[in-house]
C-alpha cells in the first residue's frame, strides 16, 4: 500500500491509497485525510485509466516533415538546448499553466526566468475574484473548511454541487439532514434543485445586483453590523451609492424578484449563523470581480464573516504555505503577453518569438479564441510541449516531451480549498522513458547554464516546507501523506482586515452590464468526469451538446435534439440541443473542454474578453445565437 495524491487543477488536492496487486492496482481515497474523508471523484479515480491509455506519449516525438518521429532524450535535450542558446532570451516564450499543481511545479517558472525569457500574463480561472476579496480585504482569506459544520444556513453563490466538489457535496448532504438549509443562487443547469432546499435563478453575471439589493434593504433597516462600519474605509460613499438604487431597479437587473431579494435579506440580518459559498463561475464576466466584491461585502457589512459558522468560501492561495526554493527576479510587464490574446500580442512586438516551451496547459484549446492562439503556436519557428497525449497544443509542436503523471513522479501541493498539504509520492515508475516534468527541466538546466538554477528536488521540498505554517519534517509528511497546516479556523476574527491598518475597504463602483446585445450568454461549465480538456479522443464523437431553455427568445422554431450552428461574433460551431428548463432564458450551456480536432470546442468562438480586474478571461460574457443548421456533420 503507497499514500499519495491528486495534482490535478483542483482544490480538493484529495489524498489516495493505492495498493498493488502484480500487474494490477486500485486507487481509493485516504479515509484519514479531515478534507476528503476518503471521498475521490470521477476525475480522480480515472488517473489509473490515463496513465494506462493508448493514446499516451511515452517517448519523445519530433516532428519531421510534417510527421512526428520517436527520437532519443539526449537528442531531444540537445536539440531543445541548441534552440535556446541560438537565440536572444526575448526570443522565448515560456506558457506555463496549472495542468499539475505543486512545489516542483514551479520549477519551469525559475528556469526560463532565470534565462530571462519572455512569459505570458492573465489569469483563466479566479484571478479575478482573488483580487476582488484583496481588494475588499487586503488578504485572500476564509474560515476553515470544517467551520461549515456550523452553519445553519447556506448561501450557495454559483457552485455547481453536482460537479464541481463531491467533498463539498458530500458535506452539505450531512449538513441538510441534521437541519441546515441551503438557497443556491445561479443561472441554473448545475443540478443543485436535489441538493438545496431552494434555488433562485439569476440572469447570468448579475450577482452584484443582487448582493447590492440585499445590502440596501439592509441599510434600510438599520441592519448593517456597525462594528464593520468602524472597521471599514468608504463606508459613507458606498452607502450613498447603493441608495442612489432602486430597490425594482436591482431586481430588475438581476432578474430576481423583490419576494425573493427580501427573503435573503432575511437570511442576512437574522441571529443564525451564515456561510457563503462563492462559485468559480461568478468572476467569469466582464464585471465579474465586481461581482466578487459585492457578494463578499454583503458577507461582511451583515456581519457574517469572522464568525464559527459565518464565513465566504471562495479560494486560498494554493501556494500559501510554502517557501520559494529559488531567488529569481519577477519578469517586468514588459517581456510579459496576454495569454488570452497571445496571437495579436506576439505579432504586436518588435522582436519575433522564435522559441515556445508549453507545460502544463493545452494553450491551444483553453484560451478563448483559441483557434488564433493555435495560430500563434503554429507560426512560431521552434516550439517544445511537454505534454501526454497528442492534444490540440501537441499536435502543433515540433517536439514533444512526454511528461510523467500524477503517481509516476514525487510532489507536495496544497490545496485552494483547505489547510491541507498533501504528499503526492511515486507509485509508479513512468511508461515508456517519459521523465518528469521536473527532471526534465534539471537536466536542460545542465545543458544551458554554467550555474543550474534547479536543484535536486529533495532540495526543493525542504527550503519549500521552511514556513510558519508547517511545523512536521519532510519526513512525516511522506509517511502520513498529508499534515494540517497551523492556520487560524476563522478570517478576519472580530473584523480585524489583512490591511496594515486592519480595516476594509468598500467598493466605489457598481458598473452596468454593457448595453444589451444580440444573444445569449454562452456558459462554458465544467464536466463532472473530465478536467478541463483531458477528455479521451474516443469520447469525442458526436456533436457537442448546448443546453438551453424552452423559454430562451433564442430557440425560434428550433427543436430538443435538432442540430443547429451556434453562432457568436467570431464564428460557428456545430451543435445538438438539449432543453433544460432549469436554466434562465438569457443563458445556455456547453461543457468545456472539447478538442479544435474533433470541432468539440466553444473556446474556437469565444472573443479574448478580460475582467474588470485581475486579467481574467470573461469567458461567460460572450453572447451567441443559433441558427438553423445545412451544414452535414463532417462539415
Amino acid at each position: 500500500m503507497s499514500i499519495s495524491a491528486c495534482t490535478l487543477d483542483c482544490p480538493g488536492t484529495c489524498s489516495f491509497i493505492v495498493e498493488k496487486k502484480g500487474e494490477q492496482a486500485t486507487i481509493k481515497g485516504n479515509p484519514k485525510h479531515p478534507f476528503s474523508k476518503g471521498l475521490i471523484c470521477a476525475k480522480g479515480k480515472a488517473l489509473l485509466k490515463r496513465i494506462n491509455h493508448p493514446d499516451r506519449i511515452t517517448a519523445p516525438l519530433l516532428k519531421r516533415n510534417g510527421k512526428f518521429e520517436p527520437i532519443s532524450w539526449d537528442e531531444a535535450f540537445k536539440i531543445c538546448a541548441a534552440e535556446i542558446k541560438g537565440l536572444d532570451a526575448e526570443e522565448c516564450l515560456h506558457i506555463k499553466g496549472y495542468g499539475f499543481r505543486g512545489v516542483l511545479a514551479k520549477a519551469s517558472t525559475v528556469f526560463f526566468r532565470s534565462l530571462g525569457a519572455l512569459e505570458t500574463y492573465g489569469s483563466l480561472c479566479d484571478e479575478a475574484g482573488c483580487e476582488a476579496i484583496i481588494q475588499n480585504f487586503g488578504s485572500l482569506d476564509q474560515n476553515n473548511i470544517s467551520d461549515l459544520d456550523k452553519a445553519d444556513i447556506i448561501v450557495n453563490w454559483g457552485k455547481d454541487l453536482s460537479r464541481s466538489s463531491i467533498h463539498i457535496t458530500a458535506l452539505i448532504k450531512k449538513l441538510r439532514k441534521s437541519g441546515t438549509k441551503v438557497i443556491s443562487i445561479s443561472p441554473g443547469g448545475d443540478g443543485n434543485e436535489k441538493l438545496s432546499d431552494e434555488t433562485i435563478l439569476i440572469r447570468p453575471g448579475t450577482d452584484r445586483f443582487l448582493a447590492a439589493a440585499i445590502i440596501r434593504i439592509l441599510i434600510e433597516g438599520g441592519n448593517i453590523e456597525a462594528q464593520v462600519v468602524k472597521n471599514s474605509i468608504g463606508y459613507d460613499e458606498f452607502k450613498n451609492l447603493i441608495l442612489k438604487y432602486d430597490s425594482i431597479e436591482l431586481a430588475d437587473r438581476c432578474n430576481v424578484s423583490i419576494e425573493n431579494i427580501r427573503k435573503l435579506s432575511s437570511i442576512y440580518k437574522s441571529d443564525k449563523n451564515v456561510s457563503s459559498l462563492i462559485g468559480w463561475g461568478v468572476q467569469r464576466y466582464s464585471f465579474g470581480g465586481e461581482n466578487v466584491r459585492y457578494i463578499t461585502t454583503l458577507c461582511a457589512l451583515s456581519g457574517k464573516l469572522g464568525k464559527e459558522g459565518s464565513g465566504f468560501y471562495y479560494n486560498i492561495s494554493s501556494g500559501r504555505n510554502f517557501a520559494s526554493w529559488a531567488d529569481t527576479p519577477d519578469t517586468p510587464q514588459e517581456r510579459k503577453v496576454l495569454l488570452h490574446d497571445l496571437k495579436n500580442e506576439l505579432e504586436a512586438r518588435d522582436i519575433k518569438v522564435k522559441f515556445m516551451w508549453i507545460d502544463g496547459i493545452n494553450v491551444a484549446n483553453q484560451v478563448p479564441n483559441c483557434t488564433e492562439a493555435a495560430q500563434a503556436v503554429e507560426n512560431c519557428k521552434f516550439v517544445v510541449t511537454v505534454d501526454a497525449f497528442m492534444n490540440d497544443t501537441a499536435a502543433r509542436s515540433n517536439l514533444i516531451l512526454p511528461c510523467a503523471l500524477t503517481m509516476e513522479r514525487d510532489e507536495i501541493l496544497g490545496s485552494a480549498m483547505h489547510n491541507c498539504i498533501a504528499w503526492s509520492g511515486k507509485v509508479f515508475e513512468p511508461k515508456g522513458s517519459a521523465m518528469s516534468d521536473f527532471d526534465i527541466i534539471r537536466k536542460l538546466g545542465s545543458l544551458v547554464f554554467e550555474n543550474n538554477p534547479i536543484p535536486k528536488a529533495e532540495t526543493c521540498f525542504k527550503k519549500a516546507i521552511q514556513t510558519p505554517s508547517i511545523t512536521n519534517s519532510l519526513e512525516e509528511i511522506k509517511k502520513q501523506g498529508f499534515i494540517e497546516t497551523t492556520w487560524p479556523v476563522l478570517a478576519y476574527e472580530n473584523y480585524v482586515f489583512g490591511f496594515a491598518d486592519g480595516k476594509m475597504r468598500l467598493p466605489k463602483k457598481l458598473n452596468s452590464n454593457p448595453q444589451k446585445e444580440k444573444g445569449f450568454n454562452l456558459l462554458t461549465l465544467v464536466n463532472k468526469n473530465y478536467i478541463h480538456s483531458q477528455i479521451p479522443a474516443q469520447k469525442q464523437d458526436k456533436l457537442p451538446e448546448l443546453y438551453i431553455s424552452s423559454e430562451s427568445p433564442y430557440l425560434a422554431e428550433l427543436e430538443n435534439h435538432s442540430e443547429a450552428m451556434l453562432c457568436t461574433d467570431i464564428g460557428k460551431l456545430k451543435i445538438t440541443i438539449r432543453i433544460d428548463n432549469t436554466i434562465h432564458p438569457d443563458a445556455a450551456i456547453i461543457r468545456r473542454g472539447g478538442w479544435m480536432k474533433f470541432k468539440q470546442n466553444a473556446n474556437s468562438i469565444i472573443a479574448p474578453l478580460i475582467t474588470d480586474i485581475g486579467v481574467g478571461a470573461a469567458y461567460y460574457s460572450q453572447k451567441a445565437w443559433l441558427e438553423p443548421s445545412s451544414l452535414s456533420i463532417s462539415d
